[in-house]
């Protein structure tokens, strides 16, 4: 996971896929690094390389965004696969696809 930063918007990288093992990795990722995202008016969650993604997951792109949008930012994500796409909208979560 890496964090590019476009003018006002904070780009985050998911290398790995979203599933449990990883998502402890992903909160530290975003703990380290909320200060400064928090500076900016969009976090971005790029998904491109995110091919499964498990409930911890999806609980951890609720929870990112929540977080997000009560600070007054936006949130979105990003280059979401076919499958990424037809969870968010089985869940009713495909408003936060851009």
């Amino acid at each position: 996971m890496y964090n590019k930063l476009i003018d006002d918007q904070v780009i985050v990288y998911l290398e790995e896929d979203l599933v449990a093992p990883n998502v402890k990795a992903f909160n530290e990722h975003i703990d380290q690094n909320y200060e400064e995202m928090r500076t900016h008016d969009e976090i971005i969650l790029n998904m491109g390389s995110v091919k499964n993604i498990d409930s911890i997951g999806v609980t951890f792109v609720i929870s990112l965004y929540k977080t997000v949008t009560n600070d007054g930012m936006g949130f979105f994500i990003a280059d979401a696969s076919e499958n990424v796409k037809q969870l968010f909208k089985l869940m009713k979560l495909d408003d936060l696809l851009e």
